[in-house]
C-alpha cells in the first residue's frame, strides 16, 4: 500500500473545506499515513488524527455553529457580536483580543485523546516561535496545546506559551506544510484553502477585513514562492469566492463548493492506489 501524506493548510473559515477532503479518504477506505496541519488545518487534522471520523467532525462543526446557545451563524450582525466574543473568550490585553478558552473546552470535549503518543494517525502541527521567528513542528506532548499554538493568529488570539516558549500562528511561516511530509511518504496531497481572489467589495474594507486580508495575502505569497521550487504530488487549490476569514456561518456553502474537489481527489487517489 502506498504511503500517502495529507497536508491541510491555513485559511480561516475556508479551512472547513478540509472536512470534505477527509471524506474522500474515507470513501476510498484509505487512511493517510501521516498528516500535517497549520492553523485551521491543525484543528481539523488533529481531530481526525485522534480518531474522529469526517462525519463526527462535521456534526461537531454544525453543533458549534448552529446551536441555540452559541449562534455563530449571525456573528457578523452587530447585535450578535457579543455571542462571538463570549465563545472566543475576550481578553483585552496587548498580545491578543481573544484567549479562545471556551472553544478549546468544546474541542477537548470532542477529540478522542489529548496526547500525540495515542493518536491513530501521526500528525505534525506547525506553529511559529515568536522569539526565534522560526517554524516549529509539534509531534509530541499535548496535542491541544499544539493546536492552540498553531492557530494563534497575531492580534486576534493571545500567543500560546509552552515550555517557556511563545508560539503564534503557523501560517506566518508555512501556510501549507506539504514539504514536511515528503520524506515520510510515497505521495503527498496538499490542500490549499488560502484566499487567492480576495473579496469583492464596493466600499473600502473596515479595519478587521483589512487586517485579515493582509495576513492572507502574506500566506499566499509564501505558498506561491514555495511552489516554484517544490510541489506536492497532488495539489488541491480550493477556490471559494467571497468568504471572509471569520465567515464560518457560510459553512454550508463552503462544503457545497468543495464537493467537486473531493471528486477530483478521489480520481487522483484511485490512480495512485
Amino acid at each position: 500500500m502506498k504511503k500517502i501524506g495529507l497536508a491541510l493548510g491555513a485559511g480561516g473559515a475556508r479551512g472547513l473545506a478540509h472536512i470534505i477532503i477527509l471524506e474522500a479518504f474515507e470513501e476510498l477506505g484509505v487512511k493517510p499515513h501521516i498528516i500535517s496541519g497549520t492553523s485551521i488545518g491543525a484543528i481539523i487534522g488533529a481531530a481526525y488524527a485522534t480518531g474522529m471520523t469526517a462525519g463526527e467532525i462535521k456534526n461537531s462543526i454544525e453543533e458549534l455553529l448552529f446551536s441555540r446557545n452559541i449562534k455563530l451563524t449571525e456573528f457578523y450582525k452587530k447585535n450578535d457580536m457579543i455571542k462571538l466574543l463570549n465563545l472566543m473568550s475576550v481578553n483585552i490585553s496587548t498580545s491578543g483580543i481573544f484567549t479562545g478558552e471556551k472553544f478549546l473546552d468544546y474541542y477537548k470535549g470532542k477529540i478522542k485523546t489529548y496526547q500525540f503518543s495515542k493518536l491513530e494517525i501521526p500528525i505534525k502541527i506547525v506553529a511559529t516561535d515568536y522569539f526565534t521567528r522560526k517554524e516549529v513542528h509539534f509531534t509530541s506532548g499535548n496535542i491541544v496545546d499544539a493546536v492552540r499554538a498553531s492557530y494563534a493568529l497575531p492580534a486576534l488570539f493571545t500567543p500560546m506559551q509552552i515550555d517557556g516558549k511563545l508560539f503564534m500562528d503557523g501560517g506566518m511561516v508555512n501556510p501549507l506544510p506539504y514539504d514536511i511530509l515528503q520524506n515520510d511518504c510515497d505521495f503527498v496531497v496538499g490542500v490549499d484553502v488560502s484566499a487567492k481572489n480576495g473579496i469583492t467589495l464596493n466600499t473600502q474594507p473596515n479595519a478587521i477585513d483589512a487586517l485579515f486580508a493582509s495576513f492572507q495575502i502574506m500566506q499566499n505569497s509564501i505558498l506561491q514562492q514555495k511552489l516554484k521550487n517544490n510541489k506536492p504530488d497532488i495539489l488541491l487549490s480550493i477556490e471559494i469566492p467571497n468568504i471572509r476569514m471569520l465567515e464560518f456561518n457560510k459553512v454550508k456553502l463552503i462544503w457545497k463548493k468543495t464537493e467537486k474537489y473531493k471528486k477530483t481527489l478521489i480520481k487522483e487517489l484511485s490512480k495512485i492506489l
